[in-house]
């Protein structure tokens, strides 16, 4: 074995223990020459072979920075949990992230739980088998209790990364997670439509996802801090199974159900996302609702479902590409032992049809 072979060794090693230890750049070369009792040469010689297989990147006049990329011996794999890979926001959040991890020679696999804790748990015990590097996850359900708890206590302890996407399991206290700030946003769409003069505003939100309890109490607050009525009656909620029904089967019951229990006394409401938004809007029209003018309609995400033919929907947004290009740099940062800390992303609002009817079929973002 050439010198620089037994030393690209020797430093790969040197890596791994540096990750662990949260080091994120070798030694200078000439420590490395004094270290090893080599020369200046062959130290550069190893340095650019790991440069090429991409454990590390050499910035001149700084030195040699760990990338947290292992190799294919230890896996250069990240696992992708999420509700679905195929539908709403998660193709694009899927690209983003594989593009940015793809840079510093990492892969990327998802794997689609349904939010369901049966198929979340299979997946987790699957993963344990071959452990990733790291796991970017949707957290199932995230507003009841998780038994996946004690796998993904076994994963961190195989020094698996974990970082939470759009929610988290509070029981996992040291978490990383990146989610949207839920509670401001959905203060803004309140302030937006009691600036428009609506005063009998509801809402519809999710009750077994962390999200629709964060929306929800924003929501609330907000109302009250603008001193307009904040009635119980007036607040609607669905669950995980509901919002199944709907879309596989496209009934909408529970929503019929809510506009004539719950909903027939606003001028406005609040919803989950665009998907329930979309679907409201559909059923306020067959209950001959002129819209948006006896019922304005606001939500969250700004998906495909909130640029309908029939009403565009206003709508909250973050700024494009954010999540995911943001949660694959805070996974590597992480992985490589840089400072990271949880993050949540501002929501902007998207003006649309659905709360102005002197509004053009064109909308326009609202951004600082």
């Amino acid at each position: 074995m050439l010198k620089y072979q037994w030393l690209v060794k020797q430093l790969t090693t040197l890596i791994r223990k540096n990750i662990r230890d949260g080091i994120t750049k070798l030694p200078a070369e000439q420590e490395l020459c004094k270290r090893y009792r080599l020369s200046r040469q062959t130290v550069r010689m190893a340095l650019n072979v790991l440069e090429e297989e991409g454990f590390i990147v050499k910035k001149r006049g700084s030195g040699s920075f760990i990338t947290g990329y292992l190799g294919q011996a230890r896996g250069n794999e990240i696992g992708l949990l999420v509700y679905d890979d195929q539908d709403y926001i998660y193709p694009g959040i899927i690209h983003d992230i594989r593009k940015v991890l793809a840079q510093d020679g990492f892969s990327c696999t998802a794997w689609a739980t349904q939010n369901e804790v049966s198929r979340e748990r299979e997946l987790l015990k699957n993963l344990l088998k071959q452990t990733p590097r790291g796991l970017i996850i949707e957290g199932c359900k995230t507003a009841l209790p998780n038994p996946n708890l004690d796998l993904y206590r076994q994963l961190i302890k195989k020094d698996c990364e974990l970082l939470f996407l759009f929610n988290y399991y509070p029981a996992l206290a040291d978490c990383l997670y990146l989610k949207g700030d839920n509670f401001s946003g959905s203060s803004l769409l309140v302030r937006h439509l009691a600036s428009q003069g609506h005063t009998a505003i509801g809402g519809i939100f999710k009750a077994d996802d962390m999200q629709g309890i964060e929306r929800y109490q924003g929501f609330a607050e907000t109302l009250c801090e603008l001193g307009l009525p904040l009635v119980d009656s007036r607040i609607c909620w669905y669950s995980s199974r509901e919002l199944d029904k709907l879309l596989s089967t496209r009934n909408t019951r529970f929503l019929m159900e809510m506009v004539q229990e719950n909903l027939s006394s606003c001028t406005a409401v609040v919803c989950y996302n665009d998907i329930i938004a979309y679907h409201l809007i559909n059923v306020l029209m067959q209950l001959d609702y002129q819209l948006p003018e006896s019922m304005a309609v606001t939500a969250f995400d700004n998906t495909y479902f909130s640029n309908s033919d029939i009403l565009t929907i206003t709508t909250l947004s973050h700024h494009p590409h954010e999540m995911g290009t943001k949660a694959a740099h805070m996974l590597l940062n992480k992985i490589k032992g840089l400072p990271v800390h949880a993050q949540e992303a501002q929501w902007y609002l998207n003006l649309k049809e659905s709360t102005s009817a002197a509004l053009p079929k064109q909308h326009h973002s609202i951004y600082p």
